[in-house]
């Protein structure tokens, strides 16, 4: 009879523990929209405070994460540049060859085609680091992180919000309801110990 009073406890003890905290972690997203119960108002922590949370995600992004400057320099890279700095360079070599009338040509000779070619070896550098420089500069004037993410979550319906953070925590917020289970388990031994002794 004891131990089936013990099991019973701990049983109890376990389904308690697990139970709450599996209650703990659905009230963190519901109810979505508030809901008055007499003079109390309930709604989920995460869609009460999504603009908080918004603000404060786009601020840890764009400081430790993806500043203005790391998105730059990873799609400016010396690889990338150098097969820009090709692809425009020929671009510009075929529309400028071709834009020239055939009464200039005739005056300058057989080799325009070939004078170009040099002139853009030549100076095609400074012009495309020049052009570079400008770019840089007035997109990371232009960029704003923090807004772009304070916009995106914002524009997220919550039902995919809660479903991005569970699906970026899933394993975590199972384990949390397995610590409920085993400290509610615990109390309940530790119950039965004190009314056994008592």
């Amino acid at each position: 009879m004891e131990i089936i009073r013990f099991f019973i406890m701990v049983l109890i003890g376990g389904l308690i523990g697990w139970l709450t905290n599996k209650v703990a972690i659905k009230m963190l997203f519901r109810p979505v929209n508030p809901i008055r119960i007499l003079f109390f108002t309930f709604q989920g922590v995460f869609p009460k405070r999504k603009d908080i949370m918004a603000i404060s995600l786009a601020d840890t992004i764009e400081k430790e994460l993806l500043s203005k400057e790391v998105i730059l320099n990873k799609i400016m890279n010396e690889e990338n540049l150098e097969n820009i700095k090709k692809q425009v360079s020929d671009a510009l070599l075929v529309k400028v060859t071709n834009k020239i009338p055939s009464m200039v040509r005739m005056f300058l000779g057989s080799n325009v085609d070939q004078m170009m070619k040099d002139f853009f070896e030549k100076e095609g550098d400074s012009l495309f680091d020049e052009l570079i420089d400008k770019f840089k500069e007035t997109g990371l004037e232009n960029l704003n992180i923090r807004e772009i993410v304070v916009e995106r979550i914002n524009d997220l319906d919550f039902i995919e919000f809660e479903k991005i953070i569970f699906g970026l925590m899933n394993r975590e917020l199972k384990h949390i309801e397995i610590i409920g289970l085993v400290l509610g388990s615990l109390i309940g031994i530790v119950q039965y110990a004190i009314t056994v002794f008592l």
